[in-house]
């Protein structure tokens, strides 16, 4: 097994494996990917898998490196022992001293798959079904899928459905049950046998085709690639008679035999060269589909090509030997993207529909798609033939080793989707304690994450959680504006041991609710910030005087003048207005920490300051008790107004650790605007500001000692460099919400909730 690996890794220039056993602790903060298969065929899913989340993912080849084991009453796969990899591309053979916890499953290793091959492998097969059969995490390829997946006839009648090209075709079976669910289709014609059909029947059948060269081959799960596939011509009439009636004696009842069209694959006119594309599609974590990248085999037209016959190449290189212009080349390339989207969603729409027999948590996340070129009046048609599960990385293994060092990432989102799957089944009927859910916006947002499988507990009674319709649980507790953050959280402290709950991790929705939530994650104890750094960072002025003192200290190789501040002035009094310097005019109003409906004006002058300020006093003197006692902790403050280009963005850190920081729009913009312009520019900076403001805030955060939470910075990009403004909690705000999981796959809410619960989190920044 490890010189086969071995080989692998040579032709990927990568170091051999190594098989000194690794002994490793189990810790159930991290994923756990597997997948069960020939550790020689997923280099290429490791390498995505550990580039992403290292040593996280394992190649499991043997069924003694899995256990079943009982957990809250549900049967739950551990894993033993495994090939990993970590992000320089090394292996290591690993077990584990205490069994791992697996997060999602991915099983190549299917009865079908080696129906083929020696005793041996199919004993292997068939133990590794009972663990499928017994698993309740994620999974991303199964053997209940692959009997649709890897059928030719289903996936041909769901193209045919989708308008995509398909040969014309006869498929005989003797049970078509299973494809009940397809429309009647001129293209797909189905012959449902009770008997096998005499030679002269079939003889029939052959002549009543209307196309002079044909393919026949059988349809199943266990039929991929080219096995047992003929190309006939009616010039050798008898000879394709006689293969019909081997294919027939082939097949098991609940599978076809295809007689299709013969679509010739030649790249140009009269030549004897041909091409076969393998189209890579993946769903991403937001359930919208996108193709990852094309390539193609290319080989002679008179036998079957694939990869057991020819090298692997590029689409570039295709439309080169083919002589497209670039032009032409795009069209091609945005043709076939779109027919491995449509195909990919039609699978899924189908799996939803139809497929509800199968466990809830198995799913199709990525395919590929053989698809041939056909010339036709001076017009290039593609032509879909086939679907693969089970195999559809073999292409792609062939084109990074032949093409190393070179790699790609074409198989990064479905990494990014078994991760998010992940994620969520850690998540699972987990306890998260919400604090601060004072809005129906941020309900919208409690609503989100309770499709997540996440328990809310919230700390007071929260009626309108009923009228949204989701389950939650409060703790029934007055939290009086006039109590001391102290008496708040014991109060919070005594109500969950009174309810003898077990909560795993605490979420924050209000910015005023920051300091609190760090002293209850102190006291349980579970993953927060300080209450210092919170403190400094829900007020723009304690944060702009740290990130001012902090200027003193910089290091030699800093910009030592440069600040990322802003000049924060207090105005208590008329006094205070009479201390700012003329110089620093025009100025902005706003309240410290932005949670009021005071609504943020400029002034130009003293005057207008003046005047500004007494009217907030008298809008002030006039609140109800309770109002005036929320306000009164609000400092009303004045800022240079800076000239430059206003800039938000997201921050994610977790263990002291930065994960990503994601430029948007601003908050006030539209976030339901044309999606493609702002997945390509989702800031009007150029490349350097951008660099620039991100370097600010993840300065500004690390200065302020920020470690826990997903945060919402607001920054101005001036021309002699990057302002920081503030930096206030994330919003469960939902077109936020959203807008981050259709652009970049970032579930803010799942975040937060990984990071409130101590979970490695991993993200994708390339």
């Amino acid at each position: 097994m490890f010189d086969l690996l071995n080989s692998v890794l040579f032709s990927y220039q990568l170091e051999p494996i190594v098989t000194s056993l690794a002994e490793r602790e189990a810790d159930s903060r991290k994923p756990c990917i597997v997948f069960l298969s020939e550790p020689e065929k997923r280099i290429p899913l490791l390498l995505s898998a550990n580039r992403i989340s290292p040593e996280n993912a394992f190649v499991v080849s043997e069924p003694n490196w899995l256990k079943v084991m009982e957990d809250e009453g549900e049967n739950v796969l551990y894993l033993l022992e495994g090939i990993t990899m970590n992000q320089w591309g090394q292996c290591f053979y690993v077990k584990f001293k205490t069994p791992q916890k697996i997060t999602c499953l991915c099983n190549f290793l299917t009865e079908e798959n080696f129906s083929f091959s020696s005793p041996t492998w199919k004993q292997k097969a068939h133990e590794f079904r009972h663990y499928e059969r017994l698993a309740n995490c994620p999974m991303s390829s199964s053997t209940e899928l692959n009997q649709y997946i890897d059928d030719k006839l289903h996936t041909r009648l769901l193209g045919v459905a989708a308008k995509i090209n398909v040969p014309h075709t006869i498929a005989f079976s003797f049970c078509l049950d299973k494809y009940s669910h397809h429309g009647v289709s001129e293209q797909v014609k189905l012959i449902n046998l009770s008997r096998k059909p005499s030679l002269e029947e079939m003889r029939t059948y052959l002549h009543n085709f209307p196309f002079a060269k044909f393919v026949i081959k059988p349809s199943g799960a266990r039929w991929m690639g080219g096995k047992a596939c003929t190309i006939e011509s009616k010039d050798n009439f008898e000879v394709a008679v006689e293969n019909l009636e081997k294919g027939l004696d082939l097949i098991y009842e609940n599978e076809c035999l295809l007689v299709e069209e013969f679509i010739e694959p030649s790249l140009r006119k009269d030549s004897q060269l041909g091409a076969r594309l393998r189209i890579l599609v993946s769903r991403r974590p937001s359930n919208q589909v996108q193709t990852s990248g094309i390539l193609c085999s290319l080989g002679s037209i008179d036998q079957p090509i694939n990869g057991d016959t020819s090298e692997s190449f590029s689409l570039e290189y295709l439309a080169n030997c083919m002589g497209l212009s670039e032009g032409q080349t795009n069209q091609l390339k945005e043709q076939l993207y779109q027919l491995g989207e449509t195909m990919l969603a039609s699978i899924i729409k189908y799996e939803d529909k139809y497929l509800n027999h199968l466990p809830s948590h198995q799913q199709t996340d990525f395919i590929g798609l053989d698809v041939f070129l056909r010339h036709k009046n001076g017009q290039i048609e593609p032509f879909l033939i086939e679907v693969n599960n089970c195999d559809c990385t073999s292409t792609l293994q062939l084109y990074e080793m032949q093409h190393s060092p070179h790699r790609n990432n074409i198989l990064d989102k479905w990494v990014e989707t078994m991760l998010y799957r992940s994620y969520q089944y850690m998540l699972k009927e987990r306890n998260i304690l919400i604090l601060g859910a004072d809005s129906e916006e941020k309900l919208k947002g409690c609503k989100w994450a309770t499709k997540l499988g996440i328990n809310l507990i919230f700390t007071e009674n929260q009626p309108q959680s009923c009228s949204l319709g989701f389950p939650s649980q409060s703790l029934d507790i007055e939290l009086r504006a006039g109590k001391e953050d102290m008496e708040k959280s014991l109060a919070i402290i005594e109500a969950i041991r009174r309810h003898q709950l077990t909560i795993k991790g605490i979420v924050a929705l209000n910015q005023n609710c920051l300091s609190l939530a760090t002293l209850v994650a102190l006291f349980l104890p579970k993953p927060s910030n300080s209450y210092e750094s919170v403190t400094l960072a829900k007020s723009q002025l304690l944060t702009s005087k740290k990130i001012l003192i902090d200027e003193f200290e910089k290091q030699s190789f800093e910009a030592r003048r440069f600040s990322h501040g802003v000049e924060v002035f207090r105005l208590n009094s008329l006094e205070d207005i009479h201390g700012i310097s003329l110089d620093c005019y025009p100025l902005e109003i706003k309240l410290d920490s932005g949670n009021s409906n005071f609504t943020g004006q400029i002034v130009s002058t003293q005057e207008e300051l003046r005047a500004c300020f007494e009217e907030y006093q008298r809008e002030f003197n006039i609140l109800p008790d309770r109002e005036k006692r929320l306000s009164s902790q609000e400092q009303l403050i004045a800022t240079s107004s800076l000239k430059g280009l206003p800039q938000d963005v997201i921050m994610i850190l977790s263990q002291g650790k930065f994960l990503g920081g994601y430029l948007i729009p601003t908050f006030d913009s539209n976030f339901n605007q044309d999606q493609e312009k702002i997945e390509i520019e989702p800031s009007f900076l150029d490349s350097e500001r951008q660099e620039n403001i991100l370097y600010a805030a993840r300065k500004v955060c690390h200065n302020l000692n920020l470690k826990e939470g997903i945060f919402y910075v607001r920054g101005i990009s001036t021309e002699l460099g990057a302002k920081i403004l503030d930096i206030n909690l994330l919003p469960w705000k939902m077109d936020l919400v959203q807008w981050m999981f259709q652009v970049w796959d970032i579930d803010l809410i799942l975040y937060s909730c990984l990071i409130a619960c101590g979970f490695k989190v991993y993200i994708n920044r390339s």
